[in-house]
């Protein structure tokens, strides 16, 4: 039994629950993110709907944080154009 690894498993998560672990309203801002090649949907057998992994939207969530915190310190200026701003991407 010592070839059991203790890493959690991934699994495959809906495009809704994507949104809501993201903070996002509405699950076509992920849609958005996958057209963008930012996340990488699957389409699973027998499952008409896309799916995203879960790890993949933790580290796109954990990118975000560490990126607002180097913003919060001036260590990053980028300049951007006018319009709402993103959350991720």
């Amino acid at each position: 039994m010592s070839g059991i690894s203790k890493e959690p498993l991934d699994r495959f998560i809906k495009i809704t629950e994507a949104a809501e672990i993201l903070g996002y309203a509405h699950y076509r801002s992920v849609i958005m993110l996958i057209e963008a090649d930012i996340l990488t949907s699957y389409n699973l057998p027998h499952v008409t709907r896309k799916r995203v992994l879960l790890s993949d939207v933790q580290k796109l969530r954990e990118s975000a944080q560490n990126d607002n915190t180097d913003a919060k310190d001036g260590k990053k200026n980028i300049k951007r154009g006018r319009g709402r701003p993103r959350k991720f991407g």
